[in-house]
């Protein structure tokens, strides 16, 4: 009976112990596919670079105040700069109804006709208030001249309704569709000129 009763009150103290699961976020594509994209100019978006800090599994957010917090039990479901440019990548194509728009690195591709680099210089999660992204772009011609076929720069924020970590990140996959939609709208005239 006491080895009953032992046994019970370990198995109380273990699962009292157990910690919550983790939760793993991505960002995705979120546009309409195009019914039959075409082939065309080959686009290689990335690498996109992140700010420093911003490299990790965790999510990472700001409290009321503007400390930085790590979420241990909130990560990211692969790096986060490669997600970023995946979405951004399957986005512009699907906007743009281009089949050639690839995500960077894409091994035995090299670097396609064009080379869209993303510079996020802010990407500001603040769960229960905003979540932010400010982002500096430009396409450039893999060969030959190096001038920017089409550049710009991206500045938004987005209310969150509520504190917690999905929203924060649904925040910025918002940020991110719209991004891509921007860079798609001053990509494609750029492209439809383009002379490889």
């Amino acid at each position: 009976m006491k080895s009953i009763a032992l046994s019970l009150i370990m198995l109380a103290l273990l699962s009292a112990c157990a910690s919550p699961p983790t939760t793993f976020h991505q960002l995705r594509p979120a546009l309409p596919a195009a019914a039959n994209p075409a082939q065309g100019v080959s686009v290689m978006v990335g690498p996109a670079s992140l700010p420093a800090g911003l490299e990790r599994p965790q999510l990472v957010v700001e409290d009321a105040v503007g400390n930085v917090e790590l979420l241990d039990l909130q990560r990211w479901a692969g790096p986060l700069d490669r997600m970023l440019t995946q979405a951004v990548a399957a986005d512009v194509s699907r906007a743009l109804g281009l089949a050639s728009v690839y995500a960077y690195p894409q091994p035995g591709m090299g670097g396609g006709d064009v080379r869209l680099l993303l510079d996020v210089r802010q990407l500001r999660l603040r769960p229960g208030r905003d979540a932010s992204l400010e982002v500096a772009w430009q396409a450039l011609p893999a060969q030959g001249d190096k001038k920017p076929l089409a550049s710009g720069y991206f500045l938004q924020s987005r209310p969150l309704a509520t504190n917690d970590a999905a929203a924060a990140v649904a925040g910025l996959q918002a940020l991110v569709t719209e991004l891509s939609r921007r860079v798609a709208d001053e990509l494609g005239p750029a492209l439809a000129g383009f002379k490889g």
